[in-house]
């Protein structure tokens, strides 16, 4: 009886999975370095559907990451159920509401962000509009110098907010249109690693509210987002509009984003700040994002508190099949700041003057940025991407005193101009070689006057042992589709940080082969071969080194050390 018993649940238990259909991925890196930037992280994922149920789970083994906290065990993990009206998803949710304005969650592990959310969405769909509620807890690692133990490469404080919200949308015929509205409960720390007091857990909250408004006709399409706190003062508006004529295309995008009024001393604490802008509020950055090494570097961190801006775009196909793209993108502060005498004649800050356009002087915080880029193939077999780019950022503003004698201040600015080049040549239908260019002269470092001094003249302090630092990124590849390829890659300077400069590096064998023409100290060099066994599959090698430097995703940037003389290993397998 038991043996039949057995039997019988057994073969239920085989036509149950026979039903189901199962996917999956790893995801495996590793590398190890002289200067001990050593890493492993691993992680699995497992996606099944039967019916109208879908699962997801992800699995992961990272002691420590490239970026981010030792995580081992279960890391993510959903399910839903999706019938003719009606939608459940329970667990690891992301969401995107309001163009970012409302809530964005995002997975980026290139850069440690992770703003999803553990809870429950549950939705009703009919042929004239949609309704959605929202609820769970969200929480993510950040790096902050307000609080102990600050790393740029393990976060040390970690947000924790409860999500209640309810979203209502409308289709049209050539519109929609949502609203939302959503409660949130931040419970923050209050510390401050500069004051004696014990820190506390403090609960803020706030209730945003706010509309999306997308219209589409014939060559012309536009949508607009907006988003205010019911609460407390502050507020975010998004615009972008596309014109579509023959070969041209043209758009427009705007921004204004003011939730909360810092000085430049506490423009990036948001410890001692909990009521701006969430950190799940990842909004559009309002400014072209690129995937030139050196333009990455010299991306601007967007103060989503308080930043207003636009950005515009032109381009134009041509008749080999490429393109031609022209954008200007500008964005500033809402306020200018002055330090003034309080009644104990010490220096404050305080708002001296307001803008409602972005604004191109130094004392709004401003950013500008003219790119131009030509694409295309020349007779089928070679293309090309040429593009120049020229960036101005006033990065950070120490003092700004308005005295009898003049004007007094101080504040640090980054100038950059760049060119990337990229070409690919197909030799026949599977070899190729393929060369990355890249040239910058950069500009970093502090304008100061004393109007008190001798010398009446702006004075300029570099960030580097030089007045401008000169840049020169070269990658020469060869790959043969669609098996395997291979690629040298350098990274040389003229200078660099003092701090970076005076720590000793040793050579690798590029290096030291290439030092009778530069110089080997100030220059970064590996060799990364790329093997595919199967479609589905594919194993990276590279041994060397590789410069240290800023990476950006959406706006929001880390710092990654440098990687010395060592080896990585990665595998991506999808089943």
């Amino acid at each position: 009886m038991k043996s039949r018993i057995s039997i019988s649940f057994l073969m239920f238990l085989s036509i149950g999975l026979a039903q189901i259909n199962f996917s999956g991925s790893l995801v495996s890196n590793s590398g190890s370095s002289e200067n001990s930037f050593n890493y492993s992280e691993n992680r699995f994922s497992l996606n099944s559907d039967w019916n109208n149920w879908i699962g997801w789970l992800e699995l992961e083994h990272s002691n420590p990451p490239e970026l981010g906290r030792k995580n081992i065990g279960l890391r993510k993990i959903r399910i839903e159920y999706q019938g003719n009206n009606f939608a459940l998803k329970l667990g690891d949710i992301y969401e995107y509401w309001g163009n970012g304005l409302i809530f964005n969650m995002i997975d980026d592990q290139s850069i440690d962000l992770d703003t999803g959310l553990k809870g429950a969405l549950i939705s009703y769909t009919n042929d004239f509009a949609i309704l959605e509620y929202i609820y769970g807890n969200q929480r993510s690692w950040r790096s902050t110098i307000h609080m102990p133990d600050f790393d740029e490469r393990i976060p040390n404080f970690r947000t924790n907010y409860i999500l209640n919200g309810v979203k209502t949308s409308f289709n049209l015929q050539n519109s929609s249109y949502d609203f939302y509205l959503l409660d949130v409960a931040n419970n923050a720390i209050d510390f401050d690693i500069n004051s004696t007091l014990n820190k506390s857990s403090i609960e803020t909250s706030s209730l945003l509210s706010g509309f999306s408004l997308n219209y589409a006709y014939n060559n012309f399409e536009l949508d607009y987002h907006f988003t205010g706190k019911v609460k407390h003062k502050g507020s975010a508006h998004n615009f972008n509009s596309y014109v579509f004529l023959n070969d041209f295309s043209f758009s427009l995008s705007l921004k204004d984003y003011y939730f909360d009024k810092l000085s430049p001393d506490n423009r990036w604490d948001f410890i001692n700040n909990p009521n701006g802008v969430a950190f799940f509020q990842q909004m559009p950055t309002v400014f072209k994002t690129h995937s030139s090494l050196y333009l990455a570097r010299a991306t601007h961190r967007v103060d989503y508190n308080d930043e207003l801006g636009f950005s515009f775009t032109v381009e134009k196909q041509n008749r080999s099949n490429g393109s031609f793209i022209f954008n200007y993108s500008q964005s500033s502060r809402h306020a200018e700041w002055e330090n003034v005498a309080d009644q104990n004649s010490a220096f404050v800050w305080s708002v001296k003057d307001r803008t409602t356009l972005p604004s191109s002087k130094w004392q709004y915080n401003p950013f500008q940025e003219i790119y131009f880029e030509v694409n295309g193939y020349h007779d089928s077999k070679l293309f090309y991407q040429m593009s120049y780019a020229n960036s101005y950022d006033v990065l950070d503003i120490f003092s700004s005193k308005y005295l009898q004698s003049g004007h007094a201040y101080s504040y640090e600015a980054l100038n950059a101009k760049t060119i990337p080049i990229i070409m690919s040549y197909e030799l026949d239908s599977r070899n190729s070689i393929n060369t990355q260019i890249e040239y910058q002269i950069l500009k970093k470092g502090i304008y100061s006057i004393n109007p008190n001094s001798a010398n009446l003249n702006q004075s300029f302090g570099s960030s580097f042992s030089e007045k401008v630092q000169r840049n020169k990124f070269i990658s020469i590849g060869f790959s043969r589709s669609p098996k395997w390829s291979i690629s040298l890659n350098i990274d040389n300077t003229n200078t660099e940080d003092i701090l970076i400069i005076e720590k000793k590096r040793s050579s690798n064998f590029i290096e030291n082969l290439l030092h009778p023409y530069i110089d080997k100290s100030l220059t970064w060099s590996n060799v990364e071969l790329i093997f595919n066994p199967y479609n589905s599959t594919q194993i990276s090698l590279s041994y060397g080194s590789q410069r240290g430097g800023v990476l950006c995703s959406n706006g929001i940037c880390r710092y990654v050390q440098s990687f010395e003389n060592g080896l990585k290993f990665g595998i991506t397998a999808a089943f």
